[in-house]
């Protein structure tokens, strides 16, 4: 039984050492920039810019400043915003902004997927306007956002998403390491795809535009805790191309606490996993009509799956083959040298990041030196969500209310 269990092991282990290839040679190579769209466009779109709020009167704001002081004719979008089951001044402070408030109340439906799906069951947008855009209370957008997306329509693209960069990153080494993770995701996964034409794996639930004719009158419709992967993983599926506009650059609001960070990132992996089922059998069956773009968006689904299952089986090995060996003061010495080196490598990639994407804050040092800590603990919460999965949407408060001309990250 121990023999079938190691050989079990191993097979997982080389089962994900085939992923990794797979992944690092997708995001080679590391270095470079995607040329934005230069060309502008003859046509002016109409978006409407959505915004879902769950008692967020601290910093929607800053928001709705940034958007109006876009670069982009004012009669050519209009900002709608969701107060979510707020108890606070939510909707008299957008209102006090100028947008346009709809008010749900539905405390049995908490999350952003409920709320979208409430949205679109009570507008008609389809005469009115070309496009969507979404952002979180939270963020704030640079003045060319719109601009960069109405080159993205122009270019066909029915679906875009935009660059992500920490809106407070000073506040703590939690909300430092947070951009850091998120910086990972334009350099090794929506640039390398870019590059070779591919559909990009994930809009990143806040930042990105779609064209409303990718919900072909149906509305919105996701069930999962991460509604954003799920929406992506399903327009491709139908055969959209999903586009990366680094010129499209917004800011985001990361938890301050690690319990928060925690919190946040255990919903992202147990909405990932219910995208696998959800996704995934109308992926496969795209699979007969477009190999590459369909498949790569499969092999991302599996990421937290195949996470999970190699944390999972790498312990049980060092577990097994200790306890089979008797030598435990061994495997201590093993773990601690691991941890060190492993550290020392996940930090240098941290700086590397940081000097590839050109960015600096006050403090960036403690987050390159709490990166692999973070990234540690997302792979404990991946490999606890192979067993344990609670849906149960929990909101992380935000409360820095900072503006476009004081967001702390800065080009190095």
């Amino acid at each position: 039984m121990v023999a079938g269990l190691l050989m079990a092991c191993q097979a997982v282990l080389v089962v994900a050492g085939c992923y990794g290839l797979y992944q690092a040679v997708m995001a080679w190579p590391i270095v470079g920039r995607l040329t934005p769209l230069a060309l502008e466009s003859p046509v002016t779109h109409r978006f409407a810019v959505l915004v879902f709020a769950k008692d967020e009167a601290a910093v929607i704001g800053p928001l709705l400043d940034s958007l109006a002081r876009q670069d982009y004719p004012s009669d050519a979008f209009e900002v709608f915003v969701t107060a979510d089951n707020c108890t606070d001044a939510t909707a008299a402070v957008a209102r006090a902004h100028g947008a346009t408030v709809l008010e749900r109340s539905a405390p049995d439906l908490i999350g952003k997927g409920h709320a979208l799906s409430w949205f679109f069951a009570h507008q008609s947008l389809e005469e009115r306007f070309d496009a969507c855009v979404m952002f979180d209370a939270d963020n704030v957008a640079d003045p060319g956002f719109l601009a960069a997306m109405n080159r993205q329509v122009a270019a066909g693209h029915p679906i875009a998403t935009g660059y992500r960069m920490g809106k407070n990153p000073s506040s703590s080494w939690v909300a430092g390491t947070s951009p850091l993770f998120w910086l990972m995701q334009p350099r090794f996964f929506h640039l390398p795809r870019a590059r070779r034409g591919l559909p990009c794996v994930s809009v990143g639930g806040t930042g990105f535009m779609f064209a409303l004719k990718v919900l072909g009158g149906r509305g919105w419709h996701t069930e999962s805790a991460c509604e954003d992967i799920e929406f992506t993983l399903n327009a491709i599926a139908e055969g959209h191309f999903v586009a990366f506009a680094p010129d499209a650059l917004f800011y985001d609001e990361q938890p301050r606490t690690f319990v928060q960070s925690l919190r946040q990132r255990y919903r992202w992996a147990v909405g990932s996993v219910q995208v696998l089922g959800l996704c995934g059998p109308r992926l496969l069956k795209r699979l007969r009509t477009d190999v590459a773009g369909t498949a790569d968006a499969l092999l991302y689904s599996l990421g937290v799956i195949i996470g999970g299952l190699t944390g999972i089986a790498w312990t049980v090995m060092l577990l097994v083959n200790a306890a089979t060996t008797g030598a435990w003061q061994g495997l201590f010495g093993s773990l601690w040298v691991s941890a060190l080196t492993g550290s020392l490598g996940l930090a240098a990639a941290g700086w590397l990041l940081l000097r590839l994407e050109g960015v600096a804050w006050r403090g960036s040092w403690r987050a390159v030196g709490m990166f692999p800590l973070y990234l540690l603990t997302w792979s404990m919460l991946q490999m606890l969500v192979i067993f344990y999965r609670d849906p149960t949407w929990v909101p992380i408060p935000h409360t820095d209310a900072v503006g476009i001309d004081d967001v702390a990250i800065t080009a190095s």
